[in-house]
């Protein structure tokens, strides 16, 4: 019967951070998140308007634009399901 034995290390323990630097962790902490609820409060309001389907079709275009270098498939099965949706309301 074998057995393997694996070199172990030496961890240092953590570092107590000290109250002023917990301090001052917090307080960017709590900068960072009221500079996000702020400008989460200032994005603009859409107004609930029914989109036509041409306005629908040529936002999933350019929705399917961003992904031409990197998917470029994916991209091209966007951009025939917007002109199948442009098709079915012309037919109906």
């Amino acid at each position: 019967m074998t057995s393997h034995s694996l070199p172990s290390q030496a961890f240092r323990s953590a570092r107590p951070l000290g109250v002023g630097q917990a301090l001052s962790n917090l307080a960017l902490a709590t900068a960072r998140l009221t500079q996000a609820l702020l400008s989460s409060l200032r994005r603009p309001v859409r107004h609930n308007r029914r989109l036509s389907v041409i306005e629908e079709a040529n936002e999933l275009r350019n929705f399917a634009s961003a992904y031409l270098r990197t998917d470029p498939g994916f991209a091209a099965d966007l951009m025939a399901a917007a002109d199948r949706h442009e098709l079915t309301d012309a037919k109906a």
